[in-house]
């Protein structure tokens, strides 16, 4: 009997290293936010910074090929607002980080 080893076509291939990047670069993050060296946490930055980098020339092949459709494209309307959102509540934490920092150290005058 002559049996057939399954073989991975190429659009298999891409989409698990895809995964394994988005995967890494969620690694990376964790390893970025928990880092309280800096030297250590800018390596971790730079890593990730790369893996996004190769995350998205492998998007982009994938979409090119037809082999990675997004379930339908994002209104702009949606994504600036949301964005807003998410700046506001940035600028919000920002500030309320500013007055723990500066909650009770001694003030001049």
């Amino acid at each position: 009997m002559n049996q057939q080893t399954p073989v991975l076509q190429d659009q298999d291939i891409v989409y698990t290293f895809l995964a394994d990047l988005k995967r890494t670069a969620r690694e990376y993050t964790t390893a970025v936010t928990e880092s309280n060296c800096p030297a250590v946490r800018q390596m971790f930055e730079q890593l990730l910074q790369s893996t996004l980098k190769l995350q998205d020339q492998t998007y982009q092949l994938m979409a090119q090929q037809g082999w990675y459709n997004t379930s339908s494209p994002a209104v702009n309307q949606e994504i600036t607002k949301q964005m807003q959102t998410y700046q506001q509540t940035q600028m919000q934490t920002n500030q309320l980080i500013q007055q723990n920092l500066n909650f009770g150290q001694p003030t001049s005058g």
